[in-house]
């Protein structure tokens, strides 16, 4: 079978060796794209986004993980963030994406569209000596 000391895609080592297929499809260039283009239509909040990565694409992730991706998106100069304080309740950091965040969204995107035809082609492939 696989060597077990060679990394996923996702960068971790995993004791079924790769491909790992109880782990699915590695999510986690994919979470930073779902990210972008949630705040793409509205600023939010840290909180805000982890609930709507679970609703709108199915990822469910720790809130850790949310927000130490939206710092990294703000390094890169993807995002940015303010505080908002409101009458009730603790300041909250608010995302907003960056022009730069929306022309690297715009290019992935693409390349995504371009991967997603690859894809159907395997999978279409795959049904076929499925049925066969």
């Amino acid at each position: 079978m696989c060597r077990t000391d060679s990394p996923h895609m996702d960068g971790h080592v995993c004791p079924h060796g790769p491909p790992c297929p109880s782990h699915g499809v590695p999510i986690r260039g994919l979470l930073s794209l779902a990210i972008l283009s949630l705040i793409r239509k509205k600023a939010m909040h840290g909180a805000e986004v982890h609930r709507l990565l679970k609703e709108k694409f199915g990822i469910e992730v720790p809130k850790s993980i949310v927000y130490v991706l939206l710092r990294r998106l703000e390094y890169l100069g993807f995002v940015t963030s303010k505080w908002e304080t409101e009458e009730s309740g603790p300041a909250r950091r608010v995302y907003m994406i960056t022009d730069e965040g929306i022309e690297y969204l715009e290019a992935v995107v693409e390349a995504l569209r371009d991967t997603k035809k690859i894809i159907d082609l395997i999978l279409a492939e795959n049904e076929k000596k499925a049925g066969s």
